[in-house]
């Protein structure tokens, strides 16, 4: 979020807000896998000491979808009349008041479908403004024992490459190992252009051992620079995230290239 910060939960529902609190402009509609996350940066109209999220579904999952499917699209965010959010919020205060934050938000592995977020600022008065919400469509794809994915925010072409510990590399041009890993999400290749802007490593029952993760950027498909998030998801630990920017043209790399992000380590199990 580029300061600390720290969260709460509330069962209630997430006020309407009042027009003396500070308001957030319009963020757009983003994409997002299950059990992976997204970036939102949030503009207000005013510095804000807290920023409340609820989530509103609007979409129940198929059954029979694919995974890795284009999502129906999401309904259009904004801060006119729309539907109510369930009820809870998490409520992140900062520590420094700022008009400027930038937001990262995992979702949960079960949750494929449609839904919004509903953001609402809070003044160091404890005065919350309208409502805005943001339109997310979620693409379905593998979790299992270790899930690794990347979301950014323009459409450039983004690899997403992790080696397990049997040293094999996992990315668009090796997306399956003998170790069970599997990328069942690529996106953007090679400009080829699909807006899905997320990437998904999975293995169902990962081996014991040490695994890397890089981020290549293979082409900026003429945009001036790119946002990024990665998750780690590994059973029993908990979820970890690395967010970054990419500039430059792109390397159009293969095995080997691209950023270390992070390493980690999954321990053997006994029967």
């Amino acid at each position: 979020m580029g300061q600390e910060a720290t969260s709460t939960t509330s069962t209630a529902q997430l006020p309407a807000g009042t027009p003396e609190g500070p308001t957030i402009k319009n963020t757009p509609d983003v994409t997002v896998v299950n059990g992976g996350s997204l970036q939102s940066p949030i503009e207000a109209s005013a510095p804000i000491s807290k920023l409340r999220v609820a989530l509103e579904p609007v979409a129940a999952p198929s059954a029979s979808a694919d995974p890795g499917a284009t999502p129906p699209p999401a309904p259009s965010g904004g801060t006119g009349p729309g539907g109510t959010p369930a009820s809870g919020y998490i409520e992140i205060s900062l520590k420094d008041a700022a008009a400027s934050i930038n937001v990262v938000l995992t979702v949960t592995q079960g949750l494929p479908g449609s839904f919004l977020f509903h953001y609402a600022a809070v003044d160091a008065g404890g005065k919350q403004g309208a409502v805005t919400r943001q339109g997310v469509s979620a693409i379905r794809v593998g979790t299992g024992q270790v899930q690794v994915s990347i979301s950014w925010d323009v459409d450039s072409d983004v690899d997403l490459h992790v080696i397990d510990p049997n040293q094999d590399e996992i990315y668009y041009e090796e997306p399956e190992a003998s170790s069970g890993g599997e990328l069942d999400l690529d996106s953007n290749a090679e400009c080829d252009l699909d807006h899905k802007k997320n990437e998904n490593i999975t293995w169902q029952k990962a081996p014991a051992g040490k695994y890397v993760v890089r981020v290549d950027y293979w082409d900026s498909c003429g945009v001036t620079a790119t946002n990024y998030v990665v998750t780690v998801q590994v059973n029993g630990q908990p979820t970890r995230t690395f967010s970054g920017k990419l500039t430059g043209k792109g390397d159009q790399g293969g095995a080997g290239d691209g950023e270390d992000i992070t390493t980690f380590t999954v321990l053997a199990t006994t029967t």
